[in-house]
């Protein structure tokens, strides 16, 4: 199943709070293309503002700005691999992504996560040209599951998962479980797809489609062993990722936007 193609793509930010571990939108990057040539544009998210102990990105200091670029900003730039090292090959198969991947395209499926920080960055579900919602995701917290590692050797791709609702989880009672034939629990879908899964489920009146799309061996981080594709049809009229915490302060809809603070 293909994706629209479309000039222009959005990954938001999120910040990890220290305190609640809960993953809490703060930006939105958007990359737009012209052939061969890209640019960028980058906004905070209403919700930022109100978040005790967030700081602004480094380059990135103005809640209240729109910043444009020719070139991918250095904050997300240094959170990809860099092309040249021997292990870049192997990095992007982990991804599940040809070697010629645009960047974007890499910080998104990676999710841009660095061991020095608590930010990482996620795209938006995408629409298919047959009208399904359709998004890529890393199954999360492998290693803090009875179970769960043993349960991912033995999934095998295209095998569908099940979504088991997990309301006794203590960090999100919405939060969604996903189990294998044996209804072993494999992980959790990741904090920022929740709702989306949530919004789909009740306008569909049933689950999305959920299936295992690359596994990853033992010698790869919890957090990269199952790459899985969740899918369902697009509800009339629905927007995914509309709430008042996903607003940026400054639209990034018009391609040129104000100029930066100083420029």
């Amino acid at each position: 199943m293909t994706t629209a193609e479309s000039p222009q793509r959005r990954l938001f930010v999120a910040w990890r709070n220290p305190e609640t571990r809960q993953i809490v939108p703060v930006g939105l990057l958007v990359q737009r293309r012209d052939g061969d040539a890209a640019s960028y544009s980058f906004a905070y998210l209403k919700l930022a503002e109100t978040l005790d102990g967030f700081y602004p990105l480094p380059g990135l200091p103005d809640l209240h700005c729109r910043y444009n670029s020719p070139a991918l900003f250095p904050v997300f730039a240094n959170r990809l691999m860099p092309r040249d090292r021997a292990d870049y090959p192997d990095y992007l198969a982990r991804l599940d992504l040809d070697v010629e991947a645009d960047p974007f395209e890499v910080l998104g499926r990676g999710n841009g996560t660095r061991a020095t920080d608590r930010i990482e960055v996620f795209a938006s579900p995408e629409r298919t040209p047959d009208d399904h919602a359709m998004s890529l995701f890393f199954v999360r917290g492998i290693r803090h599951l009875d179970g769960a590692p043993a349960a991912v050797d033995r999934l095998q791709a295209g095998q569908a998962l099940a979504i088991v609702d997990d309301p006794d989880n203590v960090m999100n009672g919405r939060a969604l479980l996903l189990a294998g034939e044996d209804w072993v629990p494999v992980g959790w879908v990741p904090d920022y797809l929740v709702e989306h899964l949530h919004e789909l489920r009740q306008f569909n009146g049933e689950d999305p489609t959920v299936t295992v799309e690359h596994i990853n061996g033992t010698d790869t981080a919890p957090h990269m062993r199952v790459l899985c594709r969740v899918t369902a049809p697009w509800p009339v009229g629905y927007e995914p990722f509309h709430s008042i915490e996903f607003q940026p302060v400054i639209s990034l809809d018009d391609p040129a936007g104000e100029p930066d603070p100083g420029s």
